[in-house]
């Protein structure tokens, strides 16, 4: 029984898929025959191809909004709003309300200093048409204490 077990599990290995990529996008779709999940900006994909039609079969990765507590009181007040996420030109990061000496940071994903700069009103427009597409960090930070980040994807 141990033998056939262990011939199972190794002969359906081959067929496991794990998910190896980042995307860009992504999202559901359906209609009246169906629904689908789909992902833009994959890099790794299989195609299957019949007499009806072809489909590429490939990864999809969710969108991931994180925050950082650092135990500062005045945080609890801190309502943000970022959009448009995905997006190609400018991202507008939105506050319900602006509290002392605020700034913001944006890295990319090797960690590398993008843009930075003051929070000054409840609306801060960061231009983003120069950047390349890829994942960026948007880190909101208070007198040198980092609150919150967020992730960003660039079109």
């Amino acid at each position: 029984m141990k033998i056939f077990l262990f011939g199972l599990l190794f002969s359906a290995s081959p067929i496991c898929f794990s998910q190896g990529n980042t995307v860009s996008s992504g999202g559901n779709a359906s209609g009246t025959t169906g629904s689908l999940s789909y992902s833009i900006g994959q890099i790794d994909y299989s195609n299957s191809t019949s007499a009806s039609g072809n489909i590429n079969q490939g990864v999809q990765q969710p969108f991931e909004f994180y925050t950082i507590s650092s135990g500062i009181n005045d945080l609890t007040s801190l309502d943000v709003s970022l959009y448009p996420n995905p997006t190609n030109e400018f991202i507008i990061l939105n506050l319900n309300s602006v509290l002392e000496k605020l700034s913001y940071q944006l890295t990319d994903m090797n960690g590398r200093l993008v843009s930075t700069g003051e929070i000054t009103t409840n609306e801060t427009v960061i231009d983003a048409r120069n950047y390349s597409v890829g994942e960026y960090h948007l880190s909101i930070i208070q007198k040198g204490t980092h609150i919150q980040s967020y992730k960003i994807i660039k079109n």
